[in-house]
């Protein structure tokens, strides 16, 4: 697709206020608030938002961090999203050949993102959003030969289908025998992998394939590592650990291109 300033300036615009969007749904679920009824408002004191105090970025700085009505400190977490939203929507305008590619891979990091505040929040993240994500991946690998082959087990094409199932298999496998081996002297339970992650980096596999995915686990871990030897006896949530993997791993390809 075509570089140039305005597109960006666009694509910043678009970014910031599909973070914005997409954290207020993600707060509103932790809240358990309607997602789609109200207008935004204050988390604190629930005075709805004015026009002014809706724009991405500048109504954070424009407002000090605060919120007008109450003055309580809004969360940082706010803004970050709207940054990211902004990488989030250069890194898919770059990466992308046609607007299809670039609508599924915005939509794949934004169901990420929400997935990861949610997974930081409960340890746990909701089926619908999870298997959303899981179809998002499969109708932008879609193929129709491959998959008629699949389901009469013939003829398996190296395609969306057999990436993710076979990958899925391999970190299920994974994940048992690393519990088998802490667990051997211990009648603790412990997973490692959960099964959200599992089919999150399924359906990565399924577009990028194996070798790519190996990357974003081994670059997760290391993320992860740091973090799980400060916390120890904390359990910790590491669908984050697996966004960031991710995001890092598309800029990498992005900077392959340019070079």
């Amino acid at each position: 697709m075509e570089n140039n300033p305005i597109a960006f300036l666009i694509l910043a615009i678009l970014g910031a206020s599909l973070g914005s969007f997409c954290m207020s749904l993600t707060m509103r679920f932790c809240e358990n608030k309607p997602l789609l009824s109200l207008r935004s408002y204050c988390f604190s004191c629930y005075q709805k938002l004015k026009p002014l105090e809706l724009i991405p970025i500048f109504s954070y700085i424009f407002l000090r961090f605060k919120c007008k009505t109450c003055h309580i400190k809004i969360p940082f977490s706010v803004f970050l999203a709207e940054v990211l939203g902004m990488i989030f929507a250069w890194i898919a305008y770059l990466l992308s050949q046609n607007i299809g590619e670039f609508i599924h891979l915005l939509i794949f990091l934004f169901v990420l993102f929400a997935l990861s505040c949610i997974d930081l929040k409960f340890q746990a993240v909701p089926q619908k959003l999870l298997w959303l994500i899981f179809f998002i991946a499969f109708s932008f690998a879609f193929n129709s030969n491959e998959f008629a082959y699949f389901f009469i087990f013939e003829n398996f094409q190296n395609g969306f289908m057999v990436q993710a199932f076979i990958f899925a298999g391999f970190l299920f496998l994974l994940k048992n025998f690393i519990a088998f081996l802490k667990n051997f002297r211990t009648k603790d339970i412990q997973e490692n992998l959960g099964d959200a992650d599992i089919i999150i980096l399924a359906s990565m596999a399924g577009v990028f394939g194996f070798k790519s995915v190996f990357i974003i686990l081994f670059l997760a871990s290391l993320l992860s590592l740091p973090f799980f030897i400060h916390n120890k006896n904390t359990k910790l949530a590491f669908l984050p650990f697996i966004n960031a993997a991710f995001v890092i791993y598309l800029i990498y390809l992005i900077v392959q291109e340019l070079i």
